[in-house]
């Protein structure tokens, strides 16, 4: 018997077209009244996942600063930024945004009239901060902390690029999975033609965090600061393959 199996890298080919690495997409709808004497649908499934070690550092920084005078409040915070904004621009391989910028009164406790008569004024600004080379943003965070930064947040992430070539990755081999079920079932019905007539692609989406450090109290820095530790986790990149299969004599 002679098994006909429709080419693999075709297949693969258009859906990695028709998906555009979005979660779901369908390929080449199939009408069963096509089908001819001898001719089975089938619905088979395939699903493959591994787990990526993350490489991409994410780190969240702020200026914070608080007291009676708002306009002296955002002074100092515009010159801390203007400060560690100057440093970041010397820095290669790190990637920075700027932004956040709030000046708000602080909340009154219950009960009293304090803050309302006399209130407390807190300004802020944020930073936020990635890079694939986390040695050299963790001595970048220990040198703004220096300047009176206070981290937010620091957690390791997947970059887009290599999930995307971790998902192309796992495709292939869920296809190959796929198609080897496919003609196998072929075989076991007596049946010498195997081909996905539709595919529907489930790739995950690129998620996942590693790490948080809390923000403690912006007023206080050493003069020197210890640089930093972050390890970076996994983030697990799932394919899965719904099709249909049309097996022929």
């Amino acid at each position: 018997m002679t098994r006909h199996i429709k080419p693999l890298h075709y297949i693969a080919l258009t859906c990695l077209a028709a998906t555009a690495w979005l979660p779901v997409q369908a390929q080449n709808q199939f009408d069963l009244n096509q089908l001819a004497p001898g001719q089975l649908i089938l619905n088979m499934n395939s699903n493959a996942e591994t787990s990526v070690p993350q490489d991409t550092l994410n780190v969240m920084i702020s200026y914070v600063a608080q007291g009676p005078n708002p306009s002296a409040l955002q002074d100092e915070v515009n010159e801390a930024i203007r400060e560690a904004r100057d440093l970041l621009q010397k820095t290669d391989n790190i990637d920075f945004t700027i932004q956040g910028y709030r000046v708000y009164t602080i909340q009154p406790e219950r009960g009293t009239r304090k803050d309302v008569d006399d209130p407390v004024w807190r300004a802020q600004q944020n930073i936020q901060l990635h890079t694939l080379n986390s040695e050299s943003l963790l001595v970048v965070t220990a040198r703004l902390q220096q300047l009176g930064l206070t981290v937010d947040n620091m957690f390791y992430s997947l970059s887009d690029e290599k999930h995307k070539a971790e998902s192309e990755a796992l495709l292939k081999v869920t296809l190959e999975n796929l198609q080897t079920q496919a003609e196998a079932v072929a075989a076991a019905l007596g049946k010498s033609e195997a081909e996905l007539v539709e595919v529907n692609v489930n790739v995950s989406q690129n998620f996942g965090r590693n790490m948080s450090v809390a923000a403690g109290d912006a007023g206080f820095f050493r003069a020197e600061m210890a640089v930093p530790v972050a390890v970076p986790g996994e983030t697990q990149v799932n394919v899965n393959i719904s099709a249909r299969v049309l097996v022929s004599e």
